[in-house]
């Protein structure tokens, strides 16, 4: 099954529940109400890549059926697919979920509504008001409705966060959502101060001595660095081989162009990783990171090894120590 990627749509914020922390345990992070997330795999442009999304375990509503949710930053908004939801739903029934009166279209042309009474769970936490793709996604046969393999039914946006602190451990595949920072990370975290616009947060990354403003976007796992090519150039070993990916962009085929970063890149005094950045002149994506007032796009790629703590309360990025 084809996962739809990346960006764009205005939506609502609603959540509810947190992590409740306990002393008990010898292992003090074991103690917090974390949920876990897998990765998927997939091959583009003839390339294997062993992490292109981040996907969350969940269930809607009282469906006797396993979903999965890609774990998007890089949106506002938490989405469900309307494809999908429908092959479980008839259609006065769906009537009952969606708020005709919020009809607008996105970026991609596509029609969205606000719903209420469409419930995502995951962990022991839970999402409503969630915004419904009109004709998007993959509609579900009759005769596998039910069965165990889980199917992608849409979207968890940063909509999902507001006010709130997510802790991501990638090396152990799970992730906790705190009402308050509590001292233990805290006592073990390094931050910097960040930029919020959207709900969506920005990071800044130092390169030749220059602050950029990033878009931390989990969304875009395949992309250490993704901007224009002014930038990219500026940045890039121009003796390398430049590598080509046609990747989707909810539902557009882009073209990205990548080569090995010269440049030290650090977050505060944090050197990252030497990596690859990537460029594309897809007018969509450009165009919202002059509006998002962004140099580019970075993500998990710089991360996978630690735990990052994204403080949307108080607009701070932390990587642990």
């Amino acid at each position: 099954m084809k996962i739809k990627q990346l960006l764009i749509i205005a939506g609502l914020c609603s959540i509810l529940a947190g992590c409740m922390v306990s002393n008990k345990n010898d292992d003090h992070t074991n103690s917090y109400s974390w949920f876990p997330f897998s990765w998927y795999a997939a091959n583009l442009s003839g390339k294997n890549f062993d992490k292109v999304a981040m996907l969350v375990p969940v269930k809607v509503n009282d469906l006797k059926a396993s979903f999965t949710l890609q774990f998007d930053l890089g949106s506002d908004a938490t989405i469900i697919y309307g494809n999908t939801i429908n092959s479980y739903y008839k259609q006065n029934e769906m009537k009952n979920f969606i708020v005709e009166s919020s009809k607008s279209t996105d970026d991609g042309g596509k029609t969205v509504y606000a719903t209420k009474g469409l419930v995502y769970h995951f962990g022991k936490l839970s999402k409503d008001n969630l915004m419904y793709k009109d004709d998007y996604g993959d509609k579900i046969p009759q005769d596998s409705l039910f069965t165990k393999n889980p199917k992608h039914i849409g979207s968890l946006g940063a909509d999902v966060f507001n006010d709130k602190i997510l802790i991501i451990d990638y090396p152990n595949k799970r992730m906790c959502v705190l009402d308050s920072l509590d001292d233990y990370w805290k006592k073990r975290t390094t931050f910097v101060e960040a930029r919020s616009k959207n709900g969506r947060l920005h990071i800044p990354l130092t390169i030749n001595n220059q602050i950029h403003w990033f878009l931390f976007d989990t969304g875009a796992s395949l992309f250490p660095i993704n901007t224009n090519k002014e930038l990219w150039s500026s940045i890039i070993d121009k003796t390398a081989k430049t590598d080509t990916i046609i990747a989707n962009s909810w539902g557009d085929k882009v073209k990205f162009f990548g080569r090995p970063i010269k440049e030290k890149v650090y977050l505060g005094k944090r050197k990252l990783e030497d990596n690859y950045a990537w460029y594309n002149e897809n007018e969509r994506l450009q165009e919202f990171n002059k509006d998002e007032e962004v140099d580019g796009l970075t993500g998990n790629a710089f991360f996978f090894n630690n735990i990052v703590v994204l403080d949307f309360k108080n607009k701070k990025f932390g990587v642990v120590n």
